[in-house]
């Protein structure tokens, strides 16, 4: 790594003075990852007193076109420009209150609301240039361990609630702002509704936070993830740049999604089936025409599709409960026709998990995927047993779906029936409709 004169000058008057234990360099540069054009040198300059504003201007001004002396917006911190171009942020910390930082955070399981593990991440990944004692060495390796599983259960603790349908939730929050046209505070609850999302996801898979940066492309790396993740942050990031109405619809989608994939890292327990207590039928309202309907199974009915096999597909499921019917559909641009048909179920069941109003409900769903239907009522209590394998001794294909969809049936228990695709069945063929649609708009 080549380090720029004016700021290696810098370093060097910095490491003069006796009140500096430590110098590291961080953020893209410090990783060694390949810094786009506007990143900044980002060095952390340990201290065991107080640095004076007079001796740091002594030794920037003199080399600096742009000097922002003593800013306290986040940390004490000087910023500015060397005369050859080369930005910079000096940040003032002190070894002993970082290391209590983290060991709250590492070692007594702390999280926070988005953004737990960031510090630890700003440590781990620095790269050390002058070390006085040893004592950064040494923090570097006290806190060198895997990600603790108490913390891991901390951060879903802290973060899960934010997204879910708590009163209290982002999710809500965005939902209000929406409705009374304060834009400002949707894109604000929209944030942060995702800070906690991805806190959870570098959480679940036993990460510590990279910080707020190409955090998309990130997690989209990671190897255990939600369901279609990068399509629902895309549209996230549609909905709130379009304005659309369907926000709250589409946050639910990612809530619901995440909600899946922690039960499926054993971070959340499947959501339970309450018993719906039985009450007089209400009296009808003056809008209500007809017999009041009977508390009847949630009929449902799922598709999946698929061109090119693999390709693009699409997956789409229709719930109706007797009054209503609720609609809904996705697409993946590289897929396969079998998890098409399995994402159109689990996305069916959250569906009818985050409705309060369906609680208690018994659940009849319709596939016309022999696959769908004999894996989940036959062929997955042996995959299961055999630590998914086949009878061949096979991986079997699509482990991570069949999971989902395991934790599901097990915690709503529907009842499971295969009708003939293509055959006339309306609510099969409103499904397979939605499905082609969505194929070609993609």
């Amino acid at each position: 790594m080549t380090i720029p004169r004016l700021l290696s000058e810098v370093i060097e008057g910095m490491k003069a003075r006796p009140e500096v234990e430590a110098i590291l360099l961080a953020g893209s540069r410090g990783e060694g990852m390949v810094p786009d054009k506007s990143s900044d040198w980002d060095l952390y300059v340990y201290l065991s007193a107080p640095l004076g504003t007079d001796i740091r201007k002594a030794l920037l001004a003199p080399r600096s076109t742009i000097l922002e002396l003593d800013n306290h917006f986040w940390e004490p911190e000087d910023d500015g420009e060397l005369n050859d171009g080369t930005a910079y942020e000096l940040i003032y910390r002190n070894l002993d209150e970082t290391a209590a930082t983290l060991s709250r955070v590492i070692e007594g399981w702390e999280a926070s609301v988005g953004y737990s593990t960031c510090l630890w991440h700003n440590l781990f990944t620095s790269h050390i240039l002058f070390d006085r004692e040893g004592r950064a060495k040494a923090l570097q390796a006290r806190f060198a361990v895997p990600y603790p599983d108490g913390l891991k259960r901390a951060v879903v603790a802290k973060n899960w609630p934010l997204l879910s349908r708590a009163s209290s939730s982002l999710r809500n929050q965005a939902a209000k702002a929406l409705a009374r046209g304060d834009w400002i505070s949707v894109q604000h609850r929209t944030a942060a509704f995702l800070a906690s999302a991805f806190d959870l996801i570098f959480s679940a898979n036993g990460r510590v936070h990279p910080g707020e940066k190409r955090l998309a492309v990130l997690s989209s790396a990671l190897p255990q993830l939600p369901s279609d993740w990068a399509g629902l942050l895309a549209a996230v990031d549609r909905a709130v740049g379009l304005a659309r109405a369907t926000l709250p619809d589409v946050l639910d989608k990612l809530a619901g999604a995440m909600e899946a994939f922690l039960v499926r890292q054993g971070l959340l327990d499947p959501p339970e089936k309450p018993t719906a207590a039985k009450a007089a039928p209400a009296p009808p309202s003056p809008l209500q025409t007809g017999p009041i309907p009977s508390a009847g199974p949630l009929t449902v009915y799922t598709d999946g599709g698929c061109i090119g096999n693999p390709g693009k597909g699409a997956w789409a499921y229709l719930v109706d409960d007797g009054t209503m019917r609720v609609e809904d559909t996705n697409g993946d641009p590289l897929t396969t026709n079998n998890k098409m048909e399995l994402q159109a179920v689990i996305e069916a069941l959250a569906a009818i998990s985050q409705k309060p109003e369906w609680a208690g409900r018994s659940i009849r769903i319709h596939t016309d995927s022999q696959y769908v239907r004999n894996g989940i009522t036959a062929w997955i209590k042996t995959w299961s047993m055999n630590g998914w394998k086949t009878a061949a001794k096979e991986p079997v294909k699509n482990q991570d779906l069949w999971m989902q969809l395991q934790k599901w049936d097990a915690a709503l228990k529907p009842e499971w029936k295969w009708v003939k695709g293509h055959a006339g069945n309306p609510n099969n063929e409103r499904c397979d409709q939605l499905v082609r649609r969505t194929m070609d708009q993609m």
